[in-house]
């Protein structure tokens, strides 16, 4: 079920579907309260609709939830949902690449950096790249 959900998320993301993204999003979160991932999206589709306040208040919550905690070690700690979410959202596959760039830099023009550096590097898994050649002191979204 979670992968069809992000495969759907993914479709909707790349055809402009925002709204649909949105939905998808809120779908995840009533089956994984809290998912970071499901909230990242649902900000991004809030942030894209032009309802920045509600994507800003979104993206806070996903903030104040990794903390200063990379995210691979938090989901190492998380529910064996929540992993296999960020799983299926990071693969190349779910065509989520460019999703996870754009929520990177929203979240860095929020101001919060160490999420908007945690979702950089997974657009850069997304995308391919291999997270042994992804420097660790990547602090900054993607251009």
């Amino acid at each position: 079920m979670i992968t069809a959900l992000i495969d759907l998320m993914g479709a909707y993301y790349q055809a402009g579907n925002l709204p649909q993204m949105a939905a998808i999003a809120r779908s995840l979160l009533v089956s994984i309260p809290d998912d970071v991932v499901a909230l990242q999206f649902l900000g991004l589709a809030l942030f894209q609709m032009g309802r920045v306040e509600a994507a800003r208040q979104i993206f806070a919550k996903v903030a104040g939830k990794l903390g200063d905690t990379p995210m691979a070690k938090w989901l190492t700690t998380g529910e064996l949902a929540t992993v296999t979410v960020y799983r299926e959202a990071v693969s190349p596959a779910s065509g989520l690449g460019d999703a996870w760039q754009h929520i990177a830099h929203a979240l860095h023009g929020f101001g919060f950096r160490h999420a908007a550096k945690e979702a950089g590097h997974a657009s850069l898994v997304a995308k391919g790249v291999r997270p042994s050649l992804v420097a660790p002191a990547y602090a900054e979204p993607i251009a």
